[in-house]
This record gives C-alpha cells, sequence and structure tokens, in this order.
C-alpha cells in the first residue's frame, strides 16, 4: 500500500479513484497520508511533510538514532569468600516435600467452581416454590353441547327433502325437453 491513498472520512476505506466512496456512498474520498501517526489528511496528491506522493510506494522513514548509552554504575566490590573448605551434606534418603503453602488470614479462601454452582442451585430451589396442585390452565375446556330445539330439527329435515324433490324434478322435467327435441327434428 502507498503512504497517499484515496480514503473515506466516514467509512475508512480506500480506492483507486476520485469522487464519491464506493462503499457506503456517504461522501467524496480524500487523499490521506498514512506515513504519519496518526495518519495526516491531505488537500492535494502530494504529502508537504514527507513527500509521500498518490500511487508510489511508501517512503521508508529513517531510523530512529540510537538511545544514548547511559552510563553504568560502578560495581561494588566483591567481598571475599571464606576459606574455610565447603563440606558436602550426606545426601537424604527421603525425598523432599514441596514447603507447604502459607495461609494468611488476610487472604480468604476461594470456593471451587462445583461449591459455588451448587450454592447457587440450592438459593435457587429456595426461591422458587413448585405448587402440585393444578391450574385452570391444566383443565380440559368443558364440552359445550348445544341443543337445538326438536322443531328446528324437523324444520331442517323437511326443508331439505323439499330441496331434493324441487332437483329431482328439475332433472326430470330436463329429460322429458331433452326427448321431446329429439322426436320433432
Amino acid at each position: 500500500m502507498s503512504g497517499v491513498a484515496l480514503r473515506c472520512p466516514k467509512c475508512g476505506t480506500t480506492q483507486s479513484h476520485t469522487g464519491e466512496c464506493d462503499a457506503c456512498y456517504g461522501g467524496l474520498v480524500r487523499y490521506f497520508c498514512s506515513n504519519h501517526n496518526p495518519g495526516l489528511w491531505l488537500d492535494e496528491p502530494v504529502c508537504k511533510e514527507c513527500g509521500g506522493k498518490f500511487g508510489e510506494a511508501p517512503r521508508k522513514r529513517p531510523a530512529p538514532p540510537p538511545p544514548a548509552a547511559s552510563p553504568t554504575p560502578p560495581r561494588a566490590p566483591r567481598r571475599p569468600e571464606s576459606r574455610r573448605p565447603r563440606v558436602a551434606e550426606p545426601p537424604s534418603t527421603s525425598p523432599r516435600r514441596p514447603p507447604a503453602p502459607e495461609v494468611t488470614s488476610a487472604e480468604p479462601s476461594l470456593p471451587s467452581l462445583k461449591d459455588l454452582l451448587t450454592h447457587l442451585l440450592l438459593k435457587r430451589r429456595e426461591r422458587t416454590v413448585f405448587k402440585d396442585e393444578k391450574g385452570p390452565w391444566d383443565e380440559p375446556p368443558p364440552e359445550v353441547r348445544r341443543r337445538r330445539p326438536r322443531a328446528m330439527g324437523c324444520l331442517i329435515k323437511l326443508i331439505l327433502v323439499a330441496l331434493l324433490l324441487l332437483a329431482l324434478a328439475f332433472g326430470v322435467s330436463f329429460l322429458f325437453v331433452a326427448g321431446a327435441l329429439q322426436h320433432l327434428l
């Protein structure tokens, strides 16, 4: 990526041509020099501070000068070791145990994850009350059977029979008219 690029000030995407941003259509792209920290917005394709140009490879920044060597303090003279010869300790037959961790009263011991979960579940059970009683939503709805009066049932049947007879009469008359027309032709 070159040091100077066309970049959208709204979404930060770069593109290779001037004009409206192709990604967000939020505004016009501008020249941006990424050779600086933070980068600089430019009005022209050449950065006046570092000389970077649009479309060219970025110039490498000069390496920072090495830090000045700090003077080291003089070392203290070594103490001469005692002239007594060291006596080797006899090897012990029992394995060495690591020292026990010190427990201070200022630092409380932390419970394990199992203890925390058990405690939380017990508290939740205390809070939640399960009822064995059935609510009105547990019972099926009562069956509502609407009974029609006997007169209505009779009337409906009478109307159905009349419609059946009317359809039968219409069909028979159609057959008679069709038969009569055949004899005439």
